[in-house]
């Protein structure tokens, strides 16, 4: 891109370089535009890509939505170039039953058929139409929840007088044409491509994964976006094995804390490892209650041993941990000390093949270890808090 016509950002502020001189750009709304040079029907833009990607970078959603509701070229770029522009933010992400609302039916959202309306290629609408006949489910939901039929997603903001606002919108469990298929892809697209400041989970109903599959086209490349819910913090309560892969795959949260509540922990060992040390550009702070000390004494070896040590989660806390730890012959800085019948202990660990990186080690436990018991298990460790430090 040329000198002329480029935007420069400076201290929040954008201006606009033309001839040597800096204009300042000011945002107005579509309306506020005089009727002169507001876009008419028909009128032809010659700009190349890349230089509508380059304005649009420094649109917000809103804006970016105005754009793509006024012709299919600018829908197609925002479509195409999605994962590099910016996302809607909502206070928080919901899945609930009908029966869990306390209001009428006409507080739901419907969704317009020009929204959801896309090309649909040959190969993905038999894909769908298998998915119907084998009745695929849209929604994974536990036991109790089995007889449900609708899920009402729930997408909740907070607007400038800090009132909240809430959008409620029904999707069947199993989907019974191609109209309803569209209707989830437009909202699963909708959902990986905005941002949720809180997301809480109590496994009761997830999105099903082999629905994520059935949507969207994968082995055509032609989803350019990531398939991911990105968050600020998200609370989840784990029931079943599967549940940390769908946590794996599509989540990606600054902060995570989790509850597994779900017996046979020795068969989600290789998950929980891989989670915790190959999932640093996922998350940052992780926290995990009720853990058996198998997967604390993983994380030392690990932090000691890796060849591949930057891809660890930052920040992990483990709480009320049964079974006992390991020591490191590697630890540094050991510190003791006790208060109250608590015993704290910190020390430092580094990586054998790359000494320069660091992780802090906070241990809180009972100085009497017979003294602590949790779910019917004897807890040795009440807190361990493994950061990096470098």
């Amino acid at each position: 891109m040329s000198e002329n016509g480029k935007i420069i950002e400076y201290e929040g502020i954008k201006y606009y370089l033309e001839d040597g001189q800096l204009y300042r750009l000011v945002p107005i709304g579509r309306g506020q535009l005089p009727v002169e040079i507001k876009p008419k029907k028909g009128v032809k833009l010659s700009l190349p890509q890349e230089n509508l990607l380059d304005v649009f970078k420094f649109l917000d959603f809103d804006q970016l939505l105005s754009f793509q509701q006024t012709s299919f070229y600018f829908k197609n770029i925002v479509d195409k170039y999605g994962k590099e522009l910016a996302r809607k933010k909502f206070k928080w992400l919901g899945f609930c039953r009908i029966s869990d609302l306390k209001f009428g039916e006409n507080n739901f959202v419907e969704i317009p058929p020009h929204l959801y309306d896309f090309k649909l290629s040959k190969r993905l609408e038999q894909k769908w139409i298998r998915g119907i006949e084998e009745s695929i489910p849209m929604f994974l939901t536990t036991t109790q929840y089995s007889d449900i039929d609708t899920v009402v997603c729930e997408l909740g903001e907070v607007n400038y007088n800090w009132r909240r606002g809430l959008y409620y919108i029904k999707l069947p469990k199993l989907p019974k044409n191609l109209e309803e298929m569209a209707i989830a892809r437009y909202l699963f697209k909708l959902i990986f491509n905005c941002a949720f400041e809180y997301y809480e989970n109590h496994d009761m109903i997830r999105i099903n994964p082999q629905m994520i599959d059935l949507l969207f086209d994968y082995e055509n490349e032609t989803t350019n976006f990531p398939l991911q819910i990105h968050l600020q913090g998200a609370e989840l309560t784990l029931r079943c094995h599967t549940s940390l892969y769908f946590m794996w795959n599509f989540l990606v949260s600054n902060y995570c804390g989790v509850y597994i509540n779900f017996i046979n922990e020795e068969r989600s060992m290789d998950i929980l490892c891989k989670i915790l040390t190959e999932g640093g550009n996922k998350f940052l702070n992780i926290t995990f209650y009720q853990l058996h000390s198998t997967l604390y004494n993983f994380i030392i070896k690990h932090i000691e041993t890796s060849q591949e040590i930057t891809k660890m989660v930052k920040e992990i806390e483990l709480q009320n941990i049964s079974g006992p730890r390991i020591s490191s012959e590697r630890a540094e800085n050991i510190k003791v000390e006790i208060n109250e019948k608590l015993k704290f202990t910190t020390f430092q660990l580094a990586n054998k093949h790359n000494p320069k990186i660091k992780f802090s080690v906070s241990i809180k436990e009972d100085e009497d270890q017979s003294a602590h018991v949790e779910g019917g298990n004897r807890v040795l460790t009440r807190e361990a808090i493994i950061k990096r430090i470098d």
